[in-house]
């Protein structure tokens, strides 16, 4: 996956600038569309952060949508024309950063074919669809679609740098940590096998993005990361704090509307977002680890942040 880009390319990908080189791998550009941009603009301040350029920075905000529009990404993303096709790397799986055409707006997702038991397309719109009904905003929009003969999954071509390349220290610590407890909380929920620092993006406001989630909804009954983590140097990367073999846990904190959000949800939403994807034993162990995420979040006292104000 690419790694990082400068502010100067960031804002040339958006602004459709000709020194923004619209086949470059260097970025996971953001889904241009050019005509309903201006006019969400003056809407909601939210398109402020969607496009990266004023950071989040309070609290409350660790988990505000980035894309406040995703129903909208979504019916692009499934219905436009596909004018290009650019295969991303030499791994395995063989993705293709997809170029996209509708009504005059142009936009950009990475197409994901693969098919195997421990790989899988459909556990990215799986992935999405989860997120989506918990209300995280961490996962890019995802849809089915088929390319080129091939059925697979279409995913909205986001910016920013991977957790790998970047070096900055985010604006606001505890918010930062709030987004990283509910990754690890999230691939637990998904069995998530694979969230290696390339498989984590940092958004142009500190957003955390969760991409790359094809090796998830595995076979386990238990929780990965036992929702606070464990002493690894991945682990201690993403908290931001030096790497410490002796560290068992992190002091996780989940925003509350998050937890109540996890707590409100049914079974059948459980089983309705993902039915399409996931399937039989699979989909059983979802139910579980859910139900094992709920206890574990009871014996974490204290770990839930306040009211808002």
């Amino acid at each position: 996956m690419p790694t990082s880009i400068s502010q100067s390319t960031l804002l040339a990908a958006r602004f459709g600038s000709s020194r923004a080189d619209p086949r470059s791998l260097e970025n996971r550009r953001p889904l241009m569309l050019k005509k309903t941009v201006p006019r969400l603009w003056k809407k909601t301040p939210l398109m402020l952060l969607f496009l990266g350029l004023v950071p989040s920075v309070a609290t409350s905000q660790a988990l505000t949508p980035l894309w406040p529009n995703a129903e909208e990404i979504e019916g692009f993303l499934k219905n436009a024309d596909i004018v290009d096709r650019i295969p991303l790397g030499t791994g395995i799986t063989k993705p293709e950063k997809v170029t996209l055409e509708r009504n005059g707006e142009t936009g950009y997702a990475v197409f994901k074919k693969v098919d195997k038991d421990h790989d899988n397309w459909r556990c990215e719109v799986a992935a999405y669809e989860l997120d989506k009904l918990l209300g995280l905003g961490m996962v890019p929009p995802t849809v089915e679609r088929r390319v080129g003969g091939r059925k697979g999954c279409l995913q909205y071509w986001v910016t920013g740098t991977t957790m790998e390349s970047y070096q900055e220290t985010p604006v606001d610590l505890e918010t930062w940590r709030q987004q990283v407890s509910v990754m690890w909380l999230f691939d637990d929920l998904i069995a998530n096998i694979d969230r290696h620092l390339n498989n984590a993006m940092v958004s142009p406001a500190n957003r955390l993005v969760l991409i790359d989630n094809s090796k998830t909804f595995r076979g386990y009954r238990t929780l990965l990361n036992d929702l606070d983590a464990n002493g690894t140097g991945t682990h201690a990367r993403f908290w931001y704090v030096p790497y410490d073999p002796a560290r068992v846990r992190y002091p996780t904190r989940y925003p509350r509307q998050f937890v109540e959000r996890l707590r409100a949800v049914s079974e059948d939403e459980i089983k309705d977002a993902i039915g399409r994807y996931i399937w039989g034993y699979d989909q059983k162990l979802v139910l579980k680890r859910w139900e094992l995420i709920l206890a574990r979040l009871e014996e974490m006292e204290g770990s839930v942040t306040p009211p808002s104000p």
